[in-house]
């Protein structure tokens, strides 16, 4: 968790999160800003893929992945999210919590509002937006990458002021780039995977 006496520096300094998302931003790779502004789209279609194949509402499969998706690679989520559709949530292999998430949403969800209800955290709540309509620009999914390379510091999560507040920058250096927010996340999320590794690669070799 943020500690809010970090954050209210950042309150009174809105700029500086901008900041550290640029300076993010003009490390990205050409191949990951094409990549990440595809990533929800296909995502998009993964979600739309696995509805089709066994006739569950893509709106509740983009729910089920949110669901299992929590500590999880989006590789790893696909193959949870498979597999508990396939078996009509006999088999999840995630915590219980978010196996009766997933399977509240299967079994009882019969709208959006549902779904978000089930889902309850505000970064679920905006990954299944995102993955169910990759063009929205209300939603944003702010996860432990996005909070680190936006602070400057290391979080697990954050509060729901801190989440707004964190949103609300994303989408103000989203039309400076002229990006969706979703677009902006993922390319971000992409670079700044690459730029961690680099960066435990360095330690170890020092």
């Amino acid at each position: 968790m943020i500690l809010k006496n970090e954050f209210k520096k950042l309150y009174n300094s809105p700029k500086t999160v901008i900041l550290n998302m640029r300076n993010t931003y003009d490390q990205c790779l050409e191949e990951e800003l094409v990549n990440g502004k595809d990533w929800y789209k296909h995502a998009n279609l993964f979600s739309f893929a696995l509805s089709e194949k066994y006739k569950v509402s893509e709106m509740k499969v983009a729910g089920i992945i949110a669901a299992l998706s929590p500590q999880k690679e989006w590789l790893h989520n696909k193959v949870l999210a498979e597999e508990f559709i396939r078996t009509k949530g006999k088999i999840s292999k995630h915590t219980g919590m978010q196996s009766s998430k997933a399977r509240n949403i299967l079994n009882h969800a019969q709208s959006k509002e549902d779904i978000e209800i089930y889902l309850g955290g505000l970064k679920t709540i905006n990954f299944f937006n995102n993955i169910y309509n990759p063009s929205s620009k209300e939603h944003v999914t702010i996860d432990r990458h996005h909070i680190y390379l936006s602070v400057g510091f290391d979080a697990k999560s954050c509060t729901p002021k801190q989440y707004k507040f964190l949103k609300q920058n994303t989408l103000i250096f989203a039309k400076e780039v002229d990006m969706i927010p979703s677009e902006l996340q993922s390319v971000l999320w992409l670079c700044w995977k690459r730029l961690k590794k680099y960066d435990k690669k360095e330690k170890i070799s020092n």
